[in-house]
């Protein structure tokens, strides 16, 4: 059964493990360079709970350095072609077309574009073609602060990219949205982001991915507590909020523990 092909709402959370082959991601830059203990980490992500592992091979923390798509292709893909036969759906971090094409051939079958942007991308043709799930991210990087809702602001650019998307030929079962927590937002912009987070599935036409994972948002609920906290446990409980009020997959670092918490958020909502 293809889980990703569930209806929103429908079924149990899905967890995204997020796996960083970059020497600069903001929390685990360097870790998972080499390709085999890219791999290895993400098997044991795997062996936590996790049903999709995203793969980057380049950075999008504020500030990072771009890197060619050459050197992006060889942090990515022998690590799909490594975990192809696993059974696990894998996903590509990447907004360039080469790296997208080589991925979805390798056997990624979600492009995950953060972009923000879609009208003349290459990338679309290319989920198009091949029948892949496309994340659509607010990015509100792309057009500058936003002083008004952010909420309204981000359902307006991602519904314009949604009728790219659907023009290019992607069915609308293929597509996920991001609401972009992190990207060029405050972080009172990412709280309203993820109290409004059910209002991204469209009236639940679809799936909502919520990606909050180690960011400043995090840091910034828990800062007012003057105490020492483990930022993946605060990860965790944002995380349980954001599946108990829509979003249907979360993307995470720390997968181990989280499975049998969203069980149990899953089991009060009437989720499972």
């Amino acid at each position: 059964m293809d889980i990703l092909g569930r209806r929103p709402g429908e079924g149990r959370t899905l967890i995204m493990g997020i796996l960083n082959c970059t020497p600069d991601s903001f929390s685990d830059g360097g870790l998972y360079l080499d390709s085999k203990a890219a791999a290895d980490h993400a098997l044991a992500l795997i062996s936590q709970g996790a049903d999709i592992i995203d793969i980057g091979g380049e950075s999008t923390r504020p500030g990072f350095t771009p890197v060619d798509k050459d050197e992006e292709l060889k942090r990515v893909i022998p690590v799909i072609t490594s975990l192809r036969d696993t059974g696990v759906i894998m996903s590509v971090d990447t907004t360039k077309m080469e790296v997208a094409k080589a991925a979805v051939e390798a056997g990624a079958r979600v492009i995950n574009d953060i972009s923000g942007h879609l009208d003349g991308n290459v990338i679309t043709d290319i989920a198009a073609l091949n029948d892949s799930y496309l994340v659509i991210m607010f990015n509100c990087r792309i057009n500058g602060a936003s002083e008004g809702s952010i909420t309204e602001r981000a359902i307006g650019e991602i519904g314009q990219n949604i009728d790219i998307a659907l023009s290019k030929g992607i069915k609308e079962s293929r597509i996920l949205i991001d609401p972009g927590i992190g990207f060029g937002t405050s972080r009172q912009q990412d709280i309203e982001l993820t109290r409004e987070i059910g209002r991204f599935s469209m009236g639940g036409r679809f799936k909502v991915l919520y990606a909050a994972s180690r960011k400043r948002m995090i840091r910034e609920l828990i800062a007012p507590l003057d105490e020492e906290y483990d930022i993946d446990d605060v990860t965790d409980t944002v995380n349980l909020y954001a599946a108990s009020h829509g979003a249907d997959i979360i993307r995470t670092h720390r997968v181990a523990g989280l499975r049998d918490r969203l069980y149990v958020s899953d089991r009060l909502t009437g989720k499972v």
